[in-house]
């Protein structure tokens, strides 16, 4: 004799994806750091024609057809591998911590677009040299933006985020990370310099620029420039392939940028890094810990050796 549970479907039939997304945005979105750009997904999501569905309503099938519109529309793979990322962790939620039963989550059985192909683009020293003088003509704090960004391997939050007190000396103290974990990231002489000629504010921030501000300035620089396919996200690309071409290994160079899962493929644009020469860096480093112990001492060595 087999003993059935009874599943209460009625909370799953009765709320529609709109609405489950409102509850989202308020008890989950609200605590991302990417609030701002989730919050677009989620006005896409319900203001098309499946957000007046129930959550019991919505299936694999409605998801495939809103997947290849995205992508017959022109927008890349990884935009809509974010959309359907954003549905399938609402499922998770309302599932396990709503407590709504008689729904399964249908981006599970939906198959993802494969992934668009890795960026490699690297600006030449014209083009650089262009781009910043372009730069300079939209906003005085450009130039010193996309400088830092090249020298340190900053992303353009945590660039962004600096304030006078995080810059001691030698290295600028990142707080507001996208991993969550503070680090210390070296400043070359040059990087130093830059950051020392901008003007003090009287609020401690070292630039005033919003995250949007600065990528749309610096697309708009480029065009002036007439430099095509650059973004302000590969000047970080840039920066790390620097940090190898200066002799830093993996551990050292991921250490510096704040990364914990290194891809080599995409993440450097150089064929292999040179190996350090010097006595006490030729030790091996192993794990997270003594890598930043490892950068530490780094810097008590008076920067990066000279690789003979």
């Amino acid at each position: 004799m087999s003993r059935k549970r009874f599943v209460d479907t009625r909370e799953a039939e009765a709320t529609t994806l709109a609405k489950a997304l409102e509850r989202y945005e308020r008890e989950v979105t609200e605590h991302k750091k990417g609030a701002r750009q989730e919050r677009t997904r989620i006005k896409t999501w319900s203001e098309s024609k499946y957000g007046s569905k129930s959550m019991a309503e919505l299936r694999s099938s409605d998801l495939a057809e809103y997947r290849d519109a995205r992508l017959k529309e022109g927008d890349s793979t990884n935009t809509a591998r974010l959309s359907l990322a954003l549905l399938s962790h609402l499922y998770t939620v309302a599932i396990k911590d709503w407590g709504i039963e008689g729904v399964s989550n249908p981006v599970a059985k939906l198959r993802m677009p494969k992934g668009s192909k890795e960026r490699d683009r690297r600006p030449s020293s014209d083009e650089l040299k262009a781009a910043l003088a372009a730069a300079g003509k939209i906003h005085a704090e450009m130039p010193a933006i996309i400088e830092i960004a090249i020298e340190t391997a900053m992303r353009r939050s945590e660039l962004l985020a600096l304030r006078r007190e995080n810059i001691k000396g030698k290295h600028a103290l990142v707080e507001d990370t996208k991993n969550g974990a503070r680090r210390l990231v070296p400043l070359s002489t040059y990087a130093w310099a830059v950051l020392e000629s901008l003007p003090a504010r009287l609020d401690g921030a070292v630039f005033s620029l919003a995250r949007h501000s600065v990528s749309q300035y610096f697309l708009k620089a480029c065009r002036g420039a007439q430099v095509k396919h650059l973004h302000f996200h590969d000047l970080r690309h840039e920066g790390t392939s620097k940090l190898f071409e200066k002799g830093l290994s993996i551990m050292e160079a991921g250490s510096i940028r704040g990364t914990r899962r290194f891809r080599c493929s995409s993440d450097t644009r150089i064929c292999a890094p040179t190996p350090w020469r010097t006595s006490w860096a030729s030790r091996p480093v192993t794990g997270w810990a003594e890598a930043a112990a490892f950068v530490q001492a780094w810097m008590a060595h008076g920067g990066l050796p000279r690789t003979p």
